[in-house]
């Protein structure tokens, strides 16, 4: 009684004041922070200031704002550019855009390292989320945001971010939940080493939401006591807004206990406030609390009173649900007043705004007091069909009793049923006279009939017509594009054409640049044999001369000619398939060891010449792939040129004579791939044109040295086996390539 004295001395004190406090986007002064530091921050906060009354103008102060930091080069003030946007997109329910511009903002206050901003950017991502009625992404959205700020010794938007969670778990049923996140609000709050912007609106939120939680799962006197320091809290912050629902929750916590004349003085009170602060959802709610009074304690009238007030002001601002649940409530006191037709009238009125916004559980609602309705009037029928409406919309709702109402209702339902086939039975014989009289007009109507059906006849036909010529157009138009897609068809398979003989072409050049560059390997690996064949005919010429030539010594001399020219032939059929004019891809088993070899046979001569060094490491169990073997051997043989060129520019730059060039060949395999590594000890590749070696035409190399076709044609023809090259490298120290291609 003490604590209702204060409440009541304490209205007159604040009678007439509005709301004041800080809404979502004030807890945290961002303007302070931007104001007269640049052009774009005076923008926004120019923006932030329209907000509110103006979106539209604060959109396009907002694109101003982000195009003038963009240039300024700020990105706080363009990270805050970006959330203004996003708010200003959110007011107008542009909740795509919001959310776009929200992300925008977060990510880049994240590489700014301005986690605080970040959480707030990731709080207005949850609103919009919420706003969607996505509610698992938006906690997800505070979850991240909460992380985010776990080490953060301002704890603002800490607070903010799981209050904002608690209530989505309120609003989830999560009741449990909800109250946790109250508790570590609370226990925020009362941290004196917290520093905390308003804190008496953060109490009332805090409060608020522990109070709603307890209500929610029973705990009714632990609510009490958490809206009376609702109710505190907002006398100390003077917001009579607040201070009004605490009472109005106060009352509906007294009206749950029973205790309705404590419930009354708290609900009246609650509407003066209102009132005062012209509060429309704080006068409904009060409204609905006295008009619950007055119906529990028996006086109809009055609630019926109270209840049309709020069915007037919900109307007027458009607020559904209220308004369907004051038409239910008219309804139950007329119901109670005996009024059926009355009580019928409002509920049919508030079932037709339920199902033209589509609301199932206020559906459900008024089809169960209909089917009581209709019970109380005798209409067993009707009752019997809202009733299995309400069964129908409600199975979370099975009762015992539905199956007993059920039965009785179809009991009634089969009385009512024979006594009207009774009374259908003594209407047979009037209805059997009036037979005569109604086939009199029958004839007229079957003649009236015959002049419509005539007249829609015709209209068919000019319908049908119509229609015919609209699929003849229909018909020409689809053969045009029929033609026009033919036509690109045509097109596109020259253009294919000549792409892919583009792409010969350069593989060619490629194959024939590489062949250049062998030349002189191929020439020294032709003269070995060469010089065998002459010094074998000499020596034959020789002993002819000296007639000491015999059948056993000229028959050993000619097989070791007829060996060298074999040499010499299989070193130009190699070097004439692997020249040979590009043609399409000829896939067949190939064993990447032979590859290898063939390779080296080309070149190993050259190399040796040139004083490097080739070694291998062949896996001599490495199983077959399906590929090509001469454009796998092209590819080895570029790794080679490049590797050669790496090691001869190092030996040209290094003053230390004691470097030896060397490269390494070697065959792996696991269990998915087959690898063919090339390594040597060059120059090695800068790490800012690692990416762009496989490019086409980009080379390190002189014009008279390379034309950057090898490395290019080389990654396409690995990439069509499915395959992958690796590089790794260290300037100055050693490059690696390595081929990885599937063993299926």
């Amino acid at each position: 009684m003490k604590h209702l004295l204060r409440i009541v001395w304490l209205t007159l004190s604040l009678s007439g004041l509005a709301q004041i406090g800080l809404s979502q986007a004030d807890t945290l002064p961002q303007e302070i922070a931007v104001k007269g530091s640049s052009k774009a921050a005076d923008l926004v906060v120019q923006g932030k200031s329209l907000l509110k009354t103006n979106p539209d103008r604060c959109l396009d102060i907002g694109l101003q704002a982000l195009v003038t930091a963009k240039k300024e080069g700020d990105s706080f003030t363009e990270s805050m550019a970006l959330e203004l946007l996003a708010e200003a997109n959110y007011k107008l329910g542009e909740y795509e855009t919001s959310l776009r511009y929200f992300n925008r903002a977060a990510n880049l206050y994240s590489s700014i390292n301005k986690p605080e901003f970040t959480a707030k950017s990731l709080l207005g991502i949850a609103r919009v989320y919420e706003a969607s009625q996505n509610f698992d992404l938006a906690i997800q959205q505070l979850e991240a945001g909460i992380k985010t700020l776990k080490n953060i010794p301002n704890k603002n938007v800490y607070l903010e971010l799981i209050l904002k969670l608690g209530n989505l778990h309120l609003n989830q049923k999560n009741f449990k939940q909800a109250k946790q996140y109250g508790i570590e609000a609370l226990t925020l709050l009362n941290n004196q080493t917290t520093t905390v912007y308003n804190k008496n609106k953060a109490l009332i939120d805090t409060y608020t939401l522990l109070g709603q939680a307890s209500k929610n799962s029973g705990d009714l006197g632990t609510s009490l006591d958490y809206f009376k320091k609702v109710s505190e809290a907002a006398i100390k912050q003077s917001d009579s807004i607040s201070y009004s629902k605490s009472l109005n929750e106060i009352g509906v916590v007294f009206m749950l206990t029973q205790k309705y004349d404590s419930a009354y003085q708290y609900f009246n009170l609650s509407y003066t406030i209102s009132l005062n602060a012209s509060d429309t959802v704080g006068i409904i709610q009060s409204l609905q609390g006295l008009g619950d009074y007055y119906y529990e304690k028996g006086n109809y009238n009055q609630a019926i009173n109270y209840y049309t007030q709020c069915q007037s002001i919900s109307s007027k601002y458009n607020d559904i649900p209220t308004l369907i649940a004051a038409l239910v409530s008219i309804s139950r006191c007329h119901f109670q007043l005996g009024d059926y037709p009355t009580s019928s009238r409002f509920l049919n009125q508030a079932l037709n705004i339920a199902q033209k916004n589509n609301l199932t559980s206020s559906k459900a609602d008024v089809y169960r007091y209909l089917s009581v309705i209709n019970e109380a009037q005798g209409r067993y029928k009707d009752a019997l069909d809202y009733h299995k409406m309400w069964v129908d919309l409600r199975d979370s709702l099975q009762y015992e009793e539905t199956g007993q109402r059920l039965a009785k209702l179809q009991i009634l339902y089969e009385i009512s049923q024979k006594e009207k086939e009774n009374e259908i039975l003594k209407q047979n014989s009037e209805i059997q006279k009036l037979q005569i009289a109604k086939s009199r007009y029958q004839l007229r109507f079957l003649i009236s009939m015959l002049v419509v059906v005539a007249i829609i006849l015709s209209l068919l036909v000019v319908l049908f017509r119509n229609k015919q010529k609209e699929i003849a157009k229909q018909k020409e138009t689809e053969q045009r594009i029929t033609e026009i897609n033919r036509e690109l068809e045509r097109r596109m398979i020259e253009e294919i054409k000549k792409q892919e003989k583009q792409q010969q072409l350069l593989s060619q050049k490629s194959k024939l640049e590489s062949l250049g560059t062998l030349a002189a390997g191929i020439a020294h690996e032709i003269n070995q044999p060469l010089g065998g064949i002459s010094m074998g005919l000499d020596n034959i010429l020789m002993r002819i001369q000296d007639k000491n030539c015999s059948e056993e010594y000229l028959k050993e001399k000619l097989n070791s000619l007829f060996e060298n020219v074999e040499r010499i032939k299989k070193i130009i059929d190699h070097i004439r398939y692997f020249s040979r004019t590009q043609k399409p891809v000829t896939f067949s088993m190939v064993n990447l060891n032979d590859v290898v070899k063939s390779a080296l046979f080309m070149v190993s001569a050259q190399f040796e010449n040139h004083g490097v060094t080739i070694e291998t490491s062949l896996d001599e169990n490495i199983p077959p792939i399906t590929a090509d073997k001469y454009k796998l051997e092209q590819v080895l043989l570029n790794l080679l040129s490049n590797a050669k060129y790496a090691v001869d520019e190092k030996e040209k730059k290094n003053e230390d004579r004691t470097y030896r060039k060397k490269i390494k060949v070697s065959t792996r395999k696991d269990e998915q791939n087959v690898y063919l590594t090339v390594w040597d000890n060059g120059t090695g590749i800068p790490q800012k044109i690692v990416e762009k070696i496989f490019d086409p035409f980009f080379t390190t190399k002189s014009e008279d040295k390379g034309t950057g076709l090898g490395l290019s044609i080389s990654y396409g023809f690995i990439k069509d086996l499915l395959g992958d090259i690796r590089v790794v490298s260290e300037p100055n120290e050693f490059t690696l390539f390595e081929i990885s291609i599937p063993r299926e």
